[in-house]
């Protein structure tokens, strides 16, 4: 190999030194570049992992919050119906009471006013015998006794009351 220009030994020496070179640049560069590389790509993937769970989660919040909503609205909703029916039943109810009152106070009316007319009947029937008692005294001339006077309007008003 001299014949070429190359020395034997020189060639060794530098086939070691490169491989001692590769063994060293392994063990120092390699190895640990390496394994940050995976630490970095684990990391990377626990990453994606839990940004996929997060999502994960956060669309199960989401629905849950529109079940929420929609829940919330519909027991509104049954609240606004359920007052709505217990107010048109209190209206109801407040107009049968109002009716009742009213009924009771023409009831009241109609026994007041027969009693009042009742009580007009007499105090004309006593003013009507008092005239005709004051009437008969005038035309006869003489005077009756004043139960005898009242006995005979009486009887006239009864045969007027009952004709």
């Amino acid at each position: 190999m001299a014949e070429l220009g190359l020395d034997l030994r020189l060639l060794l020496s530098q086939l070691v030194n490169f491989t001692l070179l590769i063994l060293v640049l392994y063990w120092l560069l390699h190895k640990p570049l390496m394994a940050a590389l995976d630490a970095r790509t684990k990391r990377e993937q626990e990453t994606l992992d839990n940004n996929a769970e997060s999502n994960r989660l956060l669309a199960d919040m989401e629905q849950r919050h529109k079940d929420s909503v929609e829940q919330a609205r519909n027991e509104a909703h049954d609240i606004v119906e359920q007052a709505s029916r217990t107010a048109e039943q209190q209206r109801q109810e407040i107009l049968v009471a109002a009716r009742d009152e009213a009924q009771q106070i023409i009831s009241r009316a109609q026994q007041e006013a027969q009693h009042e007319r009742e009580l007009a009947e007499i105090a004309l029937r006593q003013e009507i015998v008092d005239l005709s008692i004051a009437a008969a005294s005038r035309v006869i001339g003489q005077g009756l006794d004043d139960a005898t006077h009242r006995r005979l309007v009486e009887e006239f008003l009864d045969q007027v009351s009952s004709s």
